[in-house]
């Protein structure tokens, strides 16, 4: 059963998690490369949901803001520059080296000689296109044709315009039913075995429902 985690419980992850990225931001910036990490979707909005007393996960985005051109002609060489400065800085807190799934990198937290997860944190490389809308850096690993994977930047749907859907929800007085939306579509995830769909992504699309339920 899917259910809200205690903020106190989310904190001290937090803590970790954000001096981690520091150091990556740092890191990237002595390659040339301006970027900002974020605290997004469940995570921003105190709705981290675990599955009954299992282990929860926080959602950040990497926003890369200038690069040189060696990293925009190059996504895996971007992508690979992130993991592996993640993975440096990652080891300071203790987590494991990442994986590197289809949207975005996952570092995890194991308890004390127990390979059970307790926390894991999931990065996501994003940029933003011409239009302002945030585009995630996708590795799609079964394309034919590609021996290494397609590396491409993927629009995020519904994205640009979130922030003021919250905004205009909050004031009629109908977060709670973002909640309870966001809860249900996890759950739904969750029966189905669906790893497409992180956090940041089912805030997306449950902002987005409750906004057309109520004011399309």
């Amino acid at each position: 059963m899917i259910k809200i985690v205690d903020e106190a419980e989310c904190r001290r992850y937090r803590s970790d998690c954000s001096n981690t990225l520091r150091e990556v931001c740092f890191k990237l910036k002595e390659k040339g490369i301006s970027a900002q990490f974020t605290l997004v979707g469940s995570g921003a909005r105190n709705m981290v949901t675990r599955n009954g007393n299992g282990p929860f996960d926080l959602d950040y985005n990497l926003e890369i803001i200038k690069a040189p051109d060696e990293y925009w002609n190059d996504l895996r060489h971007l992508k690979d520059t992130v993991r592996n400065l993640l993975d440096e800085a990652a080891g300071l807190q203790c987590f494991s080296e990442s994986k590197d799934s289809t949207s975005c990198l996952t570092s995890l937290l194991f308890f004390k000689n127990d390979p059970t997860v307790e926390f894991s944190f999931d990065v996501a490389i994003v940029t933003k296109n011409s239009y302002g809308a945030l585009c995630r850096l996708i590795h799609n690993k079964s394309i034919l044709g590609y021996k290494q994977g397609q590396y491409v930047w993927n629009e995020i749907p519904h994205s640009r315009d979130v922030t003021i859907k919250v905004k205009k929800i909050k004031a009629a007085g109908l977060w709670l039913d973002v909640r309870n939306q966001y809860v249900k579509l996890k759950e739904m995830y969750l029966r189905r075995l669906d790893k497409d769909h992180p956090s940041f992504i089912v805030y997306i699309e449950a902002v987005n429902n409750v906004y057309n339920n109520y004011f399309e």
